[in-house]
């Protein structure tokens, strides 16, 4: 088990080990589940969605607006998802 504290404008740092095995890194989502029922709080990481679009499109004409708006419809899908297994 790890301990980390929770500052006082209710900041929390993520430990190294932590950080580490699941992979974290800068950009990247936390996604808060609570289940109040049984005082558990979950926290499932998802990896930046900008980052899963890089090299899936070779258009040049591609503007910042339609990579923000696909991104936006991937993390929507992964918190959607996440939301379904409680």
């Amino acid at each position: 088990m790890i301990l980390s504290k929770v500052s006082r404008k209710w900041l929390v740092n993520i430990p190294a080990k932590v950080r580490e095995t699941v992979g974290l890194e800068e950009g990247d989502y936390l996604l808060w589940e609570v289940r109040e029922d049984e005082d558990i709080i979950i926290v499932r990481p998802v990896k930046n969605p900008f980052k899963m679009l890089k090299g899936k499109y070779d258009d040049k004409k591609i503007v910042y607006r339609s990579v923000e708006e696909e991104a936006d419809k991937i993390l929507e899908g992964m918190v959607k998802d996440a939301g379904n297994r409680a």
